[in-house]
């Protein structure tokens, strides 16, 4: 059902953030949206893992709640499929933050808390 997972990292500066991960540490850019103009997101990956950037502002669109200093990430897990990963987790009594819905970029996301209260991302490509 769960296939991987990813931090995405809050940045106030992306342009500044991608020179940092991507230059100077050679993570290489598997994907950005939007695709021209100015990135509010960009995943990057080094070897086998993979890190993931988003601005402050995308972050208060389909987050559970504007950025802070207490909650500078979010951990992302993908999922075969969204909904039923939430509907599965829901039946274990984990809070669901936020129901799933089809995000602008095409994915299905959600969020549910992990028992120290972290935000984590259900998410899945649109079938």
């Amino acid at each position: 059902m769960f296939l991987s997972v990813f931090p995405s990292l809050y940045t106030a500066d992306i342009n500044r953030s991608l020179k940092f991960y991507r230059d100077l540490l050679e993570f290489e850019e598997t994907f950005r949206f939007p695709d021209t103009g100015e990135p509010e997101h960009v995943e990057l990956r080094l070897g086998n893992s993979m890190i993931a950037l988003t601005t402050y502002e995308a972050a208060k669109e389909g987050s559970v709640s504007s950025p802070t200093p207490g909650h500078p990430f979010e951990l992302t897990i993908w999922a075969e499929d969204a909904d039923q990963a939430i509907d599965r987790l829901r039946s274990a009594e984990v809070p669901v933050i936020i129901e799933p819905k089809v995000h602008k970029a095409g994915i299905t996301r959600a969020y549910v808390s992990d028992p120290d209260c972290n935000w984590i991302a259900i998410v899945s490509r649109k079938k």
